[in-house]
Formats: C-alpha cells, structure tokens, sequence
C-alpha cells in the first residue's frame, strides 16, 4: 500500500481566499529515493507559497513506470541529468534534476489537462466545474478519473469538483476507496470517507476490526471507536483474558477509564477474576490495580468484598499508611478502624507525640479523640 504524508499549512496571517481567487503555483521541487518494495520508488514533491504561508508536501511510494521517461539506469548513474513528466488525471508535472546513486532531486513545472473538465462532464459531476486551483490540488494528490470511475464502481453518490478536491487535500485516493471497499464498506457519500480519513480509520485499522470479529460498522462507528483507541489489538488483549464484549458502547467505556489487558492482568495476578465490565471500571477509577492490591495483601488485607478496598483506597489507607501504623505500635487494625484513623488524621507523626507528652500506650480512640481535640 502506498505511503502518503499530505501536509497543508494555510494562510497563518492572510486572509482566506476563495478557491477561485488562488494563483495557482506554476512549479515546485521533487525527491527520489530507493522504496523498500522492487520496482518502485520514494517520490516526494513539494510546492510553497510564502505569500499565503501555504505548502504542500506529499509523500508516495509508486511504480517506477509512472514516472515517464525515467529508467533504472538513469537513476543509478552518478551525477546524471534526468528529464521525465509525472502524468496524473487532472494536470502534469515536467520533471528536471538530476541523480547520484539512486537518489535523485530537482523543478517541476505543472500544466494542467485541458481535457480534464470535459472528461469530468462525461461522468457525469454534478455542479460547477473545478476551478484552476482545484485541478492543481487534485493532481498533486493524484486525484482524478480514476477516483470517480471506482467510486461510480462502488455504487457512491457521484462527487462535485469541489468534493473530489476536499478528497484530495484529506488523503482520500484512489488505493483508500479501493482499500476499504475490498474490506466490506461501501459508505455511498464521499463526506463519510473524508471524515473516516481524517479520524485514522485505515485498511489496517478495518482489517484488525475483521479480524476481532466487529464486521460490517458504520462510518460513525468506526471513526467512534478509532478516536477511543479501541482496535483489534485491544479486543483481542481483553477476548484472551476472558472479555468478549460485543457491544461497541462498553468497549469504548472501558477504554476511556483505562480497563486495557494489563490492567485485568494485573487483577487476575492478585486473584480478582472474572469481574464484570462495571467493577472494572469502578477500580480502575478508584485506582484499586493489581499493585495496590498484593501490597495490601502482603500486610494481610485481602477482603472478598471489592468495596473495602475501594473504600480503603478512597480514603488514602495504602500499604505506606499502614506500615507507618504499624511502626507506631497499631497493630491488626481493621479496615474500618484504618480507614477511620485516616479520616482523623492519624498519623505515625502524631502518636509519637502523643506519646511523648505520657500518654503511654493509648488507644486508638483516644488518639482519635486527642487529634480531634487539637492535640499538636
């Protein structure tokens, strides 16, 4: 699959200007480098305006036979000039650098398809025709017939000129559709795609949904769960440790209060298993984890009644507090009576003074009772 960066930085401090208002660039710079897969290449073109504060830099790994008038030959010379056109739907770029070793650099001027319109008619694009700088934005991105082809393929609603050039400024090309439609989904409006695009929801994020089992979603489900983090790793992390959710609303719950695998695991090392969806997230919100709870049961707190500990937690009883308890001569002390110590501010500080001041080996009400009282 092709790899694509698109970057649109525009009008930081100018005001915006219609589409039909924009001067359209006449040229900008290429890059090429070796791509890992054989038989293509790294290809990045760039153009800038400092005028509008506005660039586009885009990133493909396409065939080398799509770069007419360039062999392999010419790009493994050293220091040899190369001369070669990119021929794309709606315009061209004429190509001028040179290479050294397989990387290569230099100036494209652009000249727009003047059959590029008509041909759009012929399909049928419904509204105005695209305008100078739409055409430019649409063969930088290599958006053009072949989009509208694949999308009629796919039984979507046809595109305006204006659509297809939103298309091409969010990464929605001619791989993307084809790519999702192999996967199940056929959206039948082109604005579904672009906000799909636009939350991350790739083939390889669809195809790990296929995988988990969650078929079939709408664009709405699909961009929910991508913004919550809930993909096929994370399902398939909860399905081994025994949560088959089917419902999408309680997957999203659970990853929004940060119930994930390691989180169960670490319940399940500390002997909490088979919890619900709810006790989850409630410890998890409480901050009741694996962790707290072996050091709780390390001390000889280990309550069957998930309460306790969340109560204990709550009110700041940890293995620390009870440790310094302890080393203040407050043996066994219930839950509850920990619990109610920390309420009143009992602290290992405190009956060290009370102490101190002959109250020799006093209760733990009466050390409640003297804080209390304001005992310092």
């Amino acid at each position: 699959m092709r790899f694509a960066v698109l970057l649109l930085v525009a009008f930081l401090a100018a005001p915006v200007l219609q589409a039909q208002q924009r001067a359209v660039p006449t040229g900008g710079q290429w890059l090429i480098e070796p791509a890992e897969r054989s038989g293509n290449v790294r290809l990045t073109i760039r153009y800038g305006e400092r005028r509008y504060s506005d660039n586009w830099n885009s990133q493909d790994d396409v065939p080398l036979s799509e770069l007419v008038g360039l062999s392999a030959a010419d790009m493994r010379g050293s220091g040899v000039t190369a001369h070669f056109k990119i021929v794309r739907s709606a315009g061209t770029l004429d190509c001028d650098g040179w290479f050294d070793s397989g990387k290569g650099s230099g100036h494209f001027t652009y000249q727009a398809n003047p059959d590029f319109v008509a041909e759009l008619a012929k399909r049928g694009i419904n509204g105005p025709p695209p305008t100078a700088w739409e055409q430019f934005q649409m063969t930088m991105a290599d958006v053009g017939l072949e989009l509208v082809d694949e999308l009629a393929r796919q039984k979507y609603e046809l595109p305006t000129a204006a659509e297809l050039a939103r298309m091409a400024m969010h990464g929605v090309d001619l791989e993307y559709v084809r790519d999702i439609g192999a996967r199940g989904y056929h959206l039948g409006d082109t604005k579904s795609l672009v906000r799909m695009r636009d939350h991350g929801v790739d083939p390889e994020f669809i195809e790990s949904l296929n995988s988990a089992g969650y078929r079939n979603l709408t664009a709405e489900e699909l961009v929910r769960v991508r913004d919550h983090g809930v993909d096929g790793e994370y399902i398939a992390g909860m399905k081994t440790r025994g949560y088959q959710v089917r419902d999408l609303d309680g997957l999203v719950r659970m990853r929004d209060h940060g119930v994930d695998p390691e989180f169960i695991e670490s319940l399940i090392s500390a002997g909490y298993k088979n919890l619900g969806a709810e006790d989850l997230v409630r410890l998890r919100d409480h901050g009741v984890d694996g962790e707290y709870i072996a050091d709780m049961k390390e001390l000889g707190y280990a309550p069957s009644n998930l309460e306790e500990l969340v109560e204990s937690r709550d009110h700041g009883v940890d293995a620390s507090y009870i440790v310094s308890l302890k080393e203040a001569g407050f043996e066994n002390l219930s839950l509850q009576e920990l619990r109610r110590a920390r309420d009143h501010g009992v602290t290992r500080g405190f009956i060290q003074r009370v102490k101190a001041r002959g109250y020799g080996k006093p209760s733990l009400d009466e050390v409640i009772r003297l804080r209390d009282r304001g005992l310092d």
